[in-house]
C-alpha cells in the first residue's frame, strides 16, 4: 500500500525513569515543558500515550510521540513526506491512514517494527 507521507520510522529519544513523575499526566506535562510546547492531541491508553506536541501559536509545527508507559521510553514518529510540520488536519490523516492506534495500544511495536536501520 502507497501511504501519503511515505514510510513511517520510529526514532528512540530516551528513558524517562530518570524523571520523577507520580502519573503518566505528571509525566507528559514535563514532556510537553522541555519541548515549550503544548498538545493539540492526546490519546491514551493503558500502555502508551500518543502526541501531537506543537509550538504554541504556530499551527504547522506538530511533531508526533509516542509514550511508551511500561518501559518509560519515548520515541519520535518520522515519516518520509512529514516530520515536524504536522497540522491537526495532518496528524488526523496520518493517525488513520497509518493505523497509530495500535502504537498506543502496543507500544512494545515500536521496539523492533518501525526502527530505522543503521548503517
Amino acid at each position: 500500500m502507497q501511504y501519503s507521507l511515505g514510510k513511517m520510522s520510529a526514532y528512540k529519544m530516551f528513558n524517562w525513569r530518570d524523571h520523577a513523575a507520580s502519573s503518566v499526566d505528571q509525566a507528559i506535562v514535563a514532556f510537553l515543558e522541555l519541548g515549550e510546547a503544548i498538545a493539540t492531541r492526546w490519546i491514551q491508553t493503558a500502555k502508551g500515550v500518543l502526541l501531537l506536541q506543537m509550538v504554541p501559536d504556530n499551527s504547522e509545527s506538530g511533531a508526533i510521540y509516542v509514550f511508551d508507559r511500561q518501559r518509560e521510553q519515548w520515541y519520535m514518529l518520522s515519516f518520509d513526506g512529514c516530520e515536524d510540520q504536522f497540522t491537526s488536519e495532518k496528524f488526523d490523516r496520518a493517525f488513520s491512514e497509518y493505523g497509530l492506534f495500535r502504537l498506543v495500544e502496543q507500544p512494545g511495536l515500536l521496539l523492533t517494527e518501525f526502527q530505522p536501520a543503521t548503517a
